[in-house]
């Protein structure tokens, strides 16, 4: 008895059904590995042509069997995703109906086929193709919208959400980013503080607090290079890195400044702000941390405040 004799007869259901469902449950199961998707493309490729060299050779049994190859466009859309999927169950199909309803593909099988079977089997595969599609459709947007969420989630942990600057947790991976390659030659750090903001905040209200805080927000952006970082770093405390070879006292000055010429009008009313600083310039970065640095820069804005407010004071590391 020849194979071909064996596979047409009644084990072609239980080979068939035994090859291809632990083909595809390999497959399934490789794409939560770290294994290169390539590969599981190449694999899925593979086993759709040997299945259908396997219906060539013994021709498709009609009935339960048939739903095995209708089921490709649920793994095509798993494994190339929307559109690559949707090409290859499209050209899927194209070489089945050609091989299944013409007389040349008739003749390659040496298997006539019901006329039920072929009405059946066309109608089934696009219907399963749609229902993949769709499945697939709602896999999309809910993998889009859980990374729009992570991705928010991230900016909103790394952003104050009044004044869109970066946080304290923010700012602390910008200096970790800017001391990891340990060649920084020289670095300063400005912290500033509003004057009297409990006041502002008592006269005018918390919602004109929060309108000089985002109005203060925006005066070191416009004085910064693009080698100085700047985040709120609490309360109505704000701090500058500076990487560049801007003079750093000439930069705090201007911000100074900047805020003393521009009273904030808000509800009708004009609030005249200043604001402290303190700024630590380092010339060597030798046995020196970043928390060093911001503790003699706040030592130099609490001498600020102390001799007065709305200056600058600086100390050279």
């Amino acid at each position: 008895m020849s194979v071909v004799n064996v596979f047409t007869k009644e084990y072609t259901l239980m080979y068939s059904t035994i090859v291809f469902g632990s083909v595809c449950l390999i497959n399934f199961l490789l794409m939560f590995t770290k294994m290169n998707k390539n590969i599981l493309y190449l694999c899925f490729t593979l086993e759709a042509f040997a299945l259908l060299c396997f219906y060539f050779i013994t021709g498709i049994p009609e009935g339960f069997s048939a739903l095995w190859v209708c089921l490709i466009p649920s793994f095509a859309l798993l494994f190339f995703g929307g559109k690559k999927g949707s090409l290859f169950c499209l050209g899927e199909l194209i070489v089945m109906i050609v091989l299944f309803w013409t007389p040349w593909g008739q003749s390659l099988f040496h298997y006539q086929y019901t006329k039920s079977f072929l009405l059946r089997f066309p109608f089934l595969y696009v219907a399963i193709y749609l229902l993949s599609l769709f499945v697939e459709f709602i896999r999309d947007q809910t993998q889009r919208q859980l990374i729009q969420s992570e991705e928010k989630y991230h900016y909103l942990y790394r952003h104050d959400a009044l004044t869109g600057l970066y946080n304290r947790y923010g700012f602390n991976e910008t200096i970790e980013k800017a001391f990891e390659n340990n060649k920084i030659d020289k670095i300063s750090v400005i912290i500033m503080d509003i004057d009297n903001f409990k006041s502002i905040n008592d006269k005018y209200g918390h919602l004109a607090g929060d309108e000089v805080l985002k109005s203060i927000a925006s005066v070191p952006t416009s004085v910064m290079c693009e080698h100085c970082n700047f985040c709120r770093w609490g309360g109505e405390e704000f701090m500058v890195l500076m990487q560049c070879d801007h003079d750093p006292l000439v930069m705090a000055e201007k911000i100074r400044k900047k805020v003393e010429d521009n009273p904030i009008i808000y509800d009708k009313q004009t609030i005249n702000v200043t604001i402290s600083l303190g700024v630590a310039i380092v010339t060597d970065m030798k046995n020196i941390s970043i928390n060093d640095i911001i503790i003699k820069a706040d030592d130099c804005l609490y001498k600020s405040k102390m001799n007065g407010k709305n200056r600058v004071t600086s100390v050279t590391i």
